[in-house]
């Protein structure tokens, strides 16, 4: 029986896959690595280190803490059992008597390292082995010396870059290790059907290995699903390159849960290795001894003495690659197409997944499984306070935001970093603005090509390990065939006059889409395309409640109605006419809103611009 379950351990929260089997297959058989060169004089052969290696993984076996306990579970992925995010047994500290053991197998490892540095084998586990025990710079020197043939020293020396939060020699050393491939290993590399739901599956699997449009889906996966847009390098795609070279070294020197003595089925210590590289590879271990525990039994009669492991990965872990709703047209997504927390996975993929030659059976009535990714730098992962609005300069977009990070608890007395990243819809490219330093509250300001983007605004104290984003579509109001358009409606504090531009109302931009009911709500926008010569302009400007009734959203008028209509005159002597004006909503109660502007003039049909605002008091 196969189970996960979330904790925390050091400073690092984790999650653990919990494994039952009987005490008597605690074992551990050397591998042949393939390829790899015996050591010629010194001390250390590569098979005495091999030898070493073994001896540890069963001291280490023997030696595990016993966990605190676990609960009910909430998820099954291919019917095993994970917790995202929930509490239950947290992660013992590692014995002394373990971390003693590692240092003794590590200094044999170091010694053939003189011995063999161009044995496969040898550098994998002493990198991994280097990693496993907190020292990445270590792993990093290891990886550096390194003289395998081929593209293992690159990986191995990319593996360590991306430990260290070093994402873009990282990803750059990653992609010449890619480049010394065969066509085959560089598809299994790049693979992402373990990662993505059903309906990229079935996009995925119409494109065959080696032609560009299968690399440019994976290439255009890796651009969306990283967690901050604005942080240099892609961490997302070298974490799945990471967890692929973590595979590659287990599967030359098994650890606890895929070694075949342990583990003797194949496809089991298989499917293991495949969670591996949907969650990420166990940082912690603990086990649960017994007799009577779930597990095989011993010619099929009585009580066994039997183990359960429990191997912990890292945590909190958010959605890995997002939705195909959202790859396929990012600019149509909304905030809840991007949630963090996808619903619990039941079964697994419900379409066949094939890898290395076998068929991953699919669940009848499956839930999708959702992998994650646990980025180092977002312990905390929450929505941004925040209002955006999108105005027209020519062919370009100029988009605004105004955030607050006041309301972000985990952020609060951290050095912060504010960025507002805009790409467009058919052709990604990242425009953005980027304030380290940046204050508590503020606004940032992008210009992009005009036309439907996705925006992501994020707010985020390294130091804290804190981030605040928020993500979605955005484009501009409708209209079709019109001459006059018009922009989004940006809320503002009054302060005194009305604002002529963007530049004026920004400063005093609501940091917030929630407003008091008790305050003056100042609405600026820009119609667009009005006659220079001045032309007549009825402008309308309503409130409507908005309700959900059945699971959708209906609108309707408010008890108390707020509406504002004028007769205007456009700008003279400019195509673009700049207007704003403050309402009263003291008659408001509590709830959602739509503010909904109405501009009409001659020889068109009326357009409208709409924004949310929720009423929050007083």
């Amino acid at each position: 029986m196969l189970r996960h379950s979330s904790v925390c351990t050091r400073a690092v929260c984790a999650a653990s896959l919990v494994i039952g089997f009987p005490l008597a297959a605690a074992g551990q058989i050397v591998r042949d690595p393939g390829g790899a060169m015996p050591a010629t004089g010194g001390s250390v052969s590569v098979q005495t280190a091999m030898r070493a290696q073994s001896d540890f993984e069963s001291f280490r076996f023997d030696n595990l803490p016993g966990p605190t306990g676990h609960g009910s579970c909430p998820e099954h992925p291919r019917d095993d059992c994970y917790w995202a995010d929930a509490v239950p047994p947290r992660a013992p500290a590692e014995p002394a008597a373990i971390r003693d053991r590692r240092e003794q197998l590590l200094r044999t490892l170091d010694t053939l390292a003189v011995n063999a540095p161009g044995d496969r084998w040898a550098v994998e586990q002493r990198v991994r082995y280097l990693e496993e025990a907190g020292r990445p710079d270590s792993a990093l020197s290891a990886a550096r010396a390194c003289r395998v043939t081929g593209w293992a020293c690159d990986v191995l020396i990319a593996f360590a870059l991306h430990e260290l939060g070093r994402y873009v020699p990282a990803d750059s050393t990653f992609a010449h290790a890619l480049a010394q491939m065969t066509r085959k290993e560089r598809c299994d590399w790049r693979g992402v059907d373990l990662l993505i739901d059903d309906d990229l599956q079935r996009q995925y699997a119409r494109l065959t290995c080696g032609d560009s449009s299968r690399a440019a889906f994976e290439d255009r996966i890796w651009y969306y699903a990283r967690t901050l847009y604005s942080l240099d390098g892609n961490d997302s795609r070298t974490e799945h390159y990471a967890r692929k070279t973590m595979d590659m070294m287990l599967h030359d020197a098994p650890d606890m849960l895929t070694d075949p003595v342990l583990r003797p089925n194949f496809d089991m210590s298989e499917r293991i290795l495949e969670m591996y590289l949907q969650y990420g590879w166990p940082r912690a271990w603990a086990i649960s001894r017994g007799v009577g525990l779930p597990g095989f039994s011993v010619g099929g009669i009585g009580l066994v003495r039997s183990w359960r492991l429990f191997p912990f990965v890292p945590r909190p872990a958010y959605r890995y690659v997002p939705v195909a709703v959202v790859l396929n047209n990012p600019s149509m997504s909304d905030s809840s197409d991007w949630r963090l927390q996808p619903p619990p996975s039941v079964g697994g993929s419900s379409i066949p997944i094939t890898r290395n030659g076998r068929q991953l059976f699919p669940s009848a009535n499956a839930t999708p499984f959702v992998a994650r990714y646990a980025p180092p730098y977002a312990a905390s992962l929450t929505p941004l306070e925040h209002q955006k609005a999108m105005f027209r300069r020519g062919d370009s977009a100029l988009v605004v935001v105004a955030y607050d990070a006041r309301v972000t608890k985990p952020l609060a007395g951290g050095k912060l970093t504010a960025a507002l990243v805009v790409t467009p819809n058919e052709k990604p490219a990242d425009y953005g603005k980027i304030v380290h330093d940046a204050p508590e509250t503020g606004a940032l300001v992008v210009r992009a090509p005009w036309g439907p983007l996705l925006m992501s605004a994020e707010v985020y104290a390294p130091d804290k390990q804190a981030v605040a984003r928020a993500r979605y579509g955005i484009s501009p109001p409708f209209s079709v065939g019109t001459r006059v358009t018009l922009s989004d409606l940006l809320f503002y504090k009054p302060y005194g006059r009305f604002p002529a531009s963007v530049e004026d109302a920004l400063p005093h931009a609501l940091s917030t889409e929630r407003v008091m009911a008790n305050e003056r709500l100042g609405v600026y926008w820009e119609s667009y395309g009005t006659d220079p010569d001045g032309e007549k302009m009825k402008v309308s400007l309503t409130v409507l409640r908005e309700v959900e009734e059945s699971g959708t959203f209906n609108r309707k008028s408010v008890a108390t109605p707020v509406i504002v209509s004028v007769e205007d005159l456009s700008a003279m002597g400019k195509n673009i006419t700049a207007r704003a004006l403050e309402v009263d909503i003291s008659t408001l109660k509590k709830g959602s809103y739509i503010v909904q502007l109405e501009i009409e003039v001659a020889g068109q049909y009326v357009v409208r611009a709409e924004h949310r605002i929720e009423i929050i008091g007083p």
